[in-house]
């Protein structure tokens, strides 16, 4: 028992920091989080960060999130995520780099929206570069972040009209 105790704390700590969020930081990301916030003076933190499966785009808000007010943030996100800037440096150089250096899977890009309660998402917006079918199909359609869907943890998903 002793003699696999260390091997064991090996891998516990290796998959903890598997699972770990990554901030993320480029100098588009820096100029976005800046004129965001200057647009929108309700946001009081915006994190990017990635972790093994997905892009996120947390936003914390000083007020109750709304859906029709918080659109604008929705969409000036989604076309940052959307650039080439953005796929390149962000997906390309950093996390096919920590996360998906062989396969090349990409991550699921998710927008969320916190309010007074930074631990309770009050809903979030979500899109796959794959189309539907099986994890790990081959011939899996690419969708291409084209497909946004609206989650409010009340109901079913529903597609955001684009």
């Amino acid at each position: 028992m002793i003699k696999t105790m260390p091997a064991f704390l090996l891998l516990l700590f290796f998959l903890s920091g598997c699972m770990t969020h990554k901030t993320l930081e480029t100098d588009q990301l820096s100029d976005f989080r800046k004129n965001i916030r200057s647009e929108h003076k309700e946001i009081t933190n915006l994190k990017f960060q990635m972790a093994p499966t997905q892009v996120e785009f947390n936003y914390y808000l000083e007020r109750k999130p709304e859906v029709g007010h918080d659109k604008e943030i929705f969409t000036k996100t989604k076309e940052l995520a959307l650039s080439s800037d953005f796929q390149k440096t962000v997906i390309e150089e950093q996390y096919f780099k920590h996360y998906s250096k062989d396969d090349r899977k990409y991550p699921d890009m998710i927008i969320r929206f916190f309010g007074t309660d930074k631990d309770m998402i009050e809903y979030e917006y979500f899109a796959s570069y794959y189309g539907p079918g099986f994890e790990g199909e081959k011939d899996r359609p690419i969708d291409d972040y084209k497909t946004w869907y609206f989650n409010d943890f009340k109901s079913k998903s529903v597609p955001v009209a684009p």
